[in-house]
């Protein structure tokens, strides 16, 4: 008991300070420039700790997908798609890891320093705005995990770096979009829509000053979407599995 209990508490321990280093490089950059954009150190930690509370929360609950590959490569989807349990859920669930409670844990954490440090001033709508927020991008990063490897069911190899890669895009929208080209804008707002899991929520949040701050407030309307393109393309997979 006590070997696995150790294993537990290095485990969370291991993935929160897997993502301390991003904020060590947010920190350190911002010990040479005082602000990106208009955008100070904890402004861009709070986006930073929206980013790891989603992701950590997905990672204890709905990590599944993740394993989408291995089970259609060996044939052990057939055993799914025969039980009366829906064959998505038992997708979503295959994977469920605690670990996640350090990634989440520690956003949290975050997430309290920052909204103190950056000004941020509290209101009931607010609140109630935070609460949708984290719910609605728990949902669509779920969705986007089902969505980026379900190209399992179009490239049957044993190995892809193709849903790493478009899951780690989420690093971009660790930061303001105003730093970066109209491409990677495009990418993480419009085609994988990790902005609006950080950077339009924080906009709304911090009553920044910007034209697509509306943008914050369609968050689970574009979760809507996501979730209802991924269910479709998921129908399209399971007919063309074999």
């Amino acid at each position: 008991a006590i070997e696995y209990s150790a294993d537990f508490w290095i485990g969370i321990a291991g993935s929160a300070l897997m993502h301390v280093s991003g904020l060590v490089f947010i920190s350190a950059l911002f010990g040479q420039i005082p602000e990106v954009e208009g955008w100070t150190v904890w402004e861009i930690a709070l986006m930073y700790a929206l980013a790891l509370i989603a992701r950590g929360f997905v990672e204890m609950a709905c990590d599944g997908p993740w394993a989408l590959r291995s089970l259609v490569n060996s044939g052990q989807f057939d055993r799914l798609l025969v039980r009366p349990v829906p064959a998505s859920l038992q997708v979503a669930t295959q994977i469920a890891s605690l670990h996640g409670l350090g990634q989440m844990g520690l956003g949290i954490v975050v997430f309290a320093m920052a909204s103190e440090r950056s000004g941020l001033e509290w209101s009931a709508g607010k609140a109630l705005y935070l609460v949708v927020v984290l719910v609605s991008s728990a949902v669509m990063l779920a969705a986007i995990n089902f969505l980026v490897n379900m190209i399992a069911f179009w490239e049957p190899s044993a190995q892809s770096a193709i849903p790493t890669f478009l899951a780690m895009t989420i690093d971009f929208a660790k930061f303001p979009l105003d730093i970066y080209n109209a491409l990677i804008r495009g990418l993480i707002t419009v085609v994988i829509p990790y902005a609006f899991i950080t950077y339009f929520p924080a906009l709304v949040l911090l009553d920044k000053d910007s034209s697509v701050r509306w943008l914050g407030h369609l968050v689970p309307l574009v979760t809507a979407l996501v979730v209802a393109v991924t269910a479709a393309i998921w129908r399209v997979g399971v007919n063309r599995y074999q």
